[in-house]
């Protein structure tokens, strides 16, 4: 999968496309309905299968106080939509200009002189531009112009269970109460998150304030840890009572040696952990 991090990033011959746009956050069970519909658009039309996204989420920017934590880290929204079998994903970097930029005129920069979009595929509530004014009509009007398809997936379609429709709203509920399980089902894989460790006191510990992804309610729970790009190796992570960003997270690996450091006493380490659903 390629990656493109600005527009001009974007090959000249990338020809004909078919795109996606949204936050993607979670990669949930609904947004790889969503994406198996652009992988049949993109094959219909013979074009590249796109995927347009924010970094960071336009929410964290235009209202930092307030804003929902980010269910995923960027890594793994890309790997998320890399194993989808999407052809490449533009991020766009969300600054104060991209969000004053119009959505008309966002259309055509992005979607028609930069990915020659052949047609558009996005769920029912996508919104766009400055004061997310654009929507499905916006993008209908613009296709009858610029001579695009608009394909939408509606709520009705975008699956679910008890009667709710998948989200990241729903993700980010359910990992609030603690329910990993839930939100494993929810996502289609176990929930991830990423952080740097240092080894004190026979254990690894961070600052909650340096986990990339969301952190699930206070407790202990079971999963699986990779240390850099190593192996996989059990592992606990325990989460305090009303934890703050200051708060430490503790990291046990479960290994008949920790291999990693007894005698290095502040090392630091990059790991990922996976929440097991049976924790």
């Amino acid at each position: 999968m390629k990656i493109w991090n600005s527009l001009d990033d974007v090959p000249a011959e990338t020809g004909q496309t078919v795109v996606s746009l949204g936050c993607f956050d979670g990669v949930h069970r609904g947004h790889q309905l969503l994406l198996a519909r652009l992988l049949n658009a993109a094959e219909t039309n013979a074009a590249k299968s796109v995927v347009v996204t924010f970094d960071p989420l336009p929410a964290q920017l235009l209202y930092p106080e307030t804003a929902p934590l980010a269910v995923m880290a960027l890594e793994d929204r890309l790997a998320a939509l890399e194993v989808e079998g999407v052809d490449a994903v533009l991020v766009i970097r969300y600054t104060r200009d991209v969000a004053a930029q119009a959505a008309e005129v966002f259309v055509e920069k992005v979607f028609v002189k930069t990915l020659h979009a052949a047609a558009v595929v996005v769920g029912e509530d996508c919104r766009f531009g400055q004061g997310r004014a654009g929507n499905i009509e916006t993008l209908r009007a613009a296709g009858l112009r610029w001579s695009f398809d608009v394909s939408v997936l509606g709520d009705r379609t975008a699956g679910g269970t008890e009667g709710r429709r998948y989200s990241s709203t729903w993700v980010r509920e359910v990992l609030s109460s603690g329910d990993v399980g839930i939100a494993e089902q929810i996502l289609g894989r176990p929930h991830r998150i990423r952080m740097e460790v240092t080894r004190a006191a026979g254990s690894w510990r961070t600052k909650a304030r340096a986990v990339q992804g969301m952190l699930p309610a206070s407790g202990d729970y079971a999963g699986w840890a990779r240390v850099g790009s190593g192996e996989r190796i059990p592992a606990i992570i325990r989460i305090p009572r009303r934890a703050s960003l200051a708060t430490d997270i503790t990291v046990e690996l479960q290994m008949p040696a920790d291999r990693y450091a007894e005698k290095s006493p502040g090392m630091s380490r990059k790991i990922s952990f996976d929440f097991s659903s049976t924790s």
